[in-house]
């Protein structure tokens, strides 16, 4: 029997040089990726870096995204809310005022029709305070105009996003509340309607034949006794009907505050989970950098090593 010999493996200068430009060539593209991911401070720049590692990149990215989007959401409801917050305490004191222009009108013998006149004008006064604070606006929307309401006209014909209430006192807004999604599946109302804070038609507040016109009205012609009795007994109501609807708007924003702050950590942890992932360790990457830098010099130094040394290198 006859042994068979290994073949032996011809290690000629092509071979070696076609290996030295492998490396280099190698060398080269770490080089680069580095250089890349020192740049952008990102350990994935392109798909082909870490396939799999790029789809769950992805996910959290949009995973992110949408996080900040509840979270801008529960923002600008909370600044809604606050708004609103603030309008109906305004509302409040306007009408608590009110209440005691009508009460001071029952005083014996100290009220006169010049006296029932300023009274009047008061109230008069604060009917147009009210209606001013029926069209406050955020963002260039009535606060309590609603959502889906094309009927808001202003005064030029035009429609116009920023009134709740035409100067007579009519509500020209929608009757839905508006709302603000802000976590999967959750959506908050950032306001109320003007009819559930200022009532409608006569026992409106702001209307031509609502409560305060006729207050105005039963001053002016001197009618003390129904002012003192069915007009406060109607002022009392709307009062009541204000401070239930403040209530809500301050609820609603104390939840609002809370979800705003859960929509804040959700995105802070989403975006902590994604810079795990795709962020790079800069003095690590620096480093191998350095490294691969000098590999590279090396593998020149040795490639330069197996070109033939011609006359004038030995003349020289």
């Amino acid at each position: 029997m006859s042994e068979l010999g290994a073949t032996p493996i011809l290690f000629t200068p092509t071979v070696a040089a076609d290996q030295v430009v492998n490396n280099l060539t190698n060398d080269q593209v770490t080089l680069a990726k580095l250089e890349n991911q020192l740049s952008t401070g990102h350990s994935i720049n392109q798909p082909s870096d870490n396939p799999a590692q790029t789809v769950n990149i992805l996910n959290l990215k949009a995973s992110v995204a949408r996080a900040s989007q509840y979270e801008a959401n529960a923002s600008d409801g909370e600044a809604w809310l606050q708004t609103a917050n603030s309008v109906m305490n305004q509302i409040l004191s306007t009408l608590q005022n009110v209440q005691q222009v009508v009460l001071s009108a029952d005083a014996p013998n100290t009220v006169n029709q010049a006296s029932l006149d300023g009274m009047a004008s008061q109230v008069g006064a604060a009917r147009q305070a009210l209606l001013n604070l029926a069209n406050t606006t955020y963002g260039g929307q009535a606060i309590f105009a609603g959502t889906g309401s094309p009927s808001q006209i202003n005064s030029a014909g035009a429609y116009d996003a920023g009134i709740a209430y035409d100067s007579t006192g009519r509500y020209v807004g929608g009757s839905s509340v508006p709302t603000r999604t802000v976590a999967p599946g959750i959506s908050v109302p950032i306001a109320v309607t003007g009819p559930s804070v200022f009532g409608s038609g006569s026992s409106g507040l702001l209307g031509p034949s609502g409560i305060l016109a006729t207050i105005e009205s039963d001053l002016r012609s001197g009618n003390v006794s129904a002012v003192t009795t069915t007009d406060l007994s109607n002022l009392k109501a709307a009062i009541n009907m204000v401070q239930d609807q403040a209530a809500i708007v301050g609820a609603q924003y104390q939840r609002i505050q809370t979800l705003s702050a859960q929509a804040t950590q959700t995105k802070q942890a989403l975006q902590t989970e994604l810079s795990a992932v795709n962020d790079v360790n800069l003095p690590k990457a620096a480093t191998e950098l350095q490294q691969q830098q000098n590999s590279y010099q090396a593998a020149l130094w040795a490639a330069s090593q197996l070109v033939p040394m011609s006359l004038v290198d030995f003349l020289s």
